[in-house]
């Protein structure tokens, strides 16, 4: 009998542990299936969001461009201008057949960098001694796929610049880099001056001329009235979509001597934060700023965190935040 207590117990033991094993094993696979229907979810909900944006895109465009013009040996091709009265984007490319510039691109683009310096103006009616493009702030970046520099301008301007329906002259005169080893050792050497933290870095590569690209110009006039959601400490919201962005106002309690700071989240994923003023009210700080929101996108919610920065304990405090979607007008 002892001995087959023994057997049986052994016999006992291997199944307790076959049993563990294979609640392991089942366990794993569980775990490995959640993650991998996670990923798939947040993929599937990525390429909704891009294809959606897609189409956003495609009811803004009119015909699209295919305006060529070559200076000094260089064509550039103008394939998209859009415009509203506040803000134009433009898309331009040509062929990267120089070698130096790709040099000074690839390590540019290694750096972290995909900011082009382009020198652009804007003519109304052939009219090319009054410039549109005033008052305002610019974007300019770039992207190279194959043997072809893509560049992509943004400007908004500070008042309802642009005129109605008319012929448009855009004007591209110059593109330059600079060398980005040369940068980074002028970074260095300005970090550790005692006399200034300012530096400046010489173009090594530039192109000019008189780029022209006529244009049958038309507004651009979808607008949307943002709702305003979930506000938390933040008073005095005014905002305004329209068919390439959104502009907001509001305020903030930051007294005049903190420093302001803003985080901006798309449908809760954190987002480039674009450029923004603020002025002083008391007690209070007035924020002004410009969102790629644009107002056919009716399902994107935008999150606004207003931050207190302390750069001696380099430290961020949470102030307020409050939510915007469209919705039509």
């Amino acid at each position: 009998m002892s001995q087959k207590d023994k057997h049986d117990s052994r016999r006992h033991n291997r199944y307790k542990v076959l049993t563990a094993l294979t609640i392991m094993i089942a366990i794993a696979l569980v775990a490995v299936y959640e993650t991998s229907l996670a990923a798939s979810i947040k993929k599937e909900t990525q390429n909704c969001q891009f294809d959606q944006m897609a189409k956003v895109e495609e009811k803004l465009t009119p015909a699209k461009l295919d305006l060529t013009s070559t200076q000094n040996g260089r064509e550039i091709k103008l394939t998209k201008f859009l415009s509203t009265k506040k803000k134009l984007i433009f898309d331009y490319q040509f062929k990267l057949d120089d070698a130096r510039l790709k040099e000074l691109l690839t390590k540019q683009l290694a750096a972290g960098s995909d900011y082009q310096s382009l020198h652009f103006s804007l003519f109304a009616d052939s009219d090319l001694t009054n410039d549109l493009v005033s008052g305002g702030v610019s974007s300019s970046t770039f992207r190279i796929e194959g043997d072809t520099f893509y560049g992509t301008v943004n400007f908004t301007y500070a008042s309802k610049n642009l005129p109605d329906e008319t012929n448009l002259t855009l004007q591209i005169s110059q593109l330059s880099w600079e060398d980005w080893d040369e940068r980074r050792a002028a970074e260095a050497e300005a970090s550790v001056s005692e006399a200034s933290s300012s530096f400046t870095v010489p173009k090594v590569l530039q192109y000019d001329g008189e780029w022209r690209f006529a244009i049958s110009y038309q507004p651009l006039k979808q607008t949307a009235k943002p709702q305003i959601l979930r506000v938390n400490n933040i008073a005095d919201i005014k905002a305004d979509s329209d068919a390439l962005q959104t502009t907001v106002a509001f305020t903030a309690p930051l007294k005049a001597d903190s420093l302001p700071d803003l985080a901006i989240y798309k449908d809760g994923v954190k987002i480039k934060t674009p450029s923004f003023t603020t002025k002083p009210l008391g007690d209070k700080t007035q924020f002004k700023l410009s969102l790629d929101m644009v107002a056919l996108d009716q399902t994107s919610v935008y999150k606004i965190q207003v931050n207190s920065v302390d750069e001696v304990a380099q430290q961020t405090r949470e102030v307020g935040t409050f939510e915007m979607q469209n919705k039509a007008s």
